[in-house]
């Protein structure tokens, strides 16, 4: 018998809230890259995706925007 497996699409809209742990199942990372350090954001990644996230009380992170990562 055949069964047929579907992967969920990540969906990341803006303002939608995850906190650390439900980011880190769905293999969102931090970046090492110091860049907004005038702003209170931070910058994950998963494959070519970016995501700027804000931090927010309880360990919850709030997107702000995702774009694709093209290299120079």
């Amino acid at each position: 018998m055949e069964a047929l497996v579907q992967t969920p699409v990540l969906k990341l809209e803006k303002d939608m809230c995850f906190s650390s742990d439900e980011l880190q199942n769905l293999g969102i990372f931090p970046t090492n890259l110091q860049c907004f350090t005038y702003y209170h954001y931070v910058l994950y990644q998963k494959g070519n995706k970016r995501i700027i996230l804000k931090p927010l009380p309880h360990n919850l992170y709030k997107v702000i925007r995702t774009y694709d990562f093209m290299p120079a």
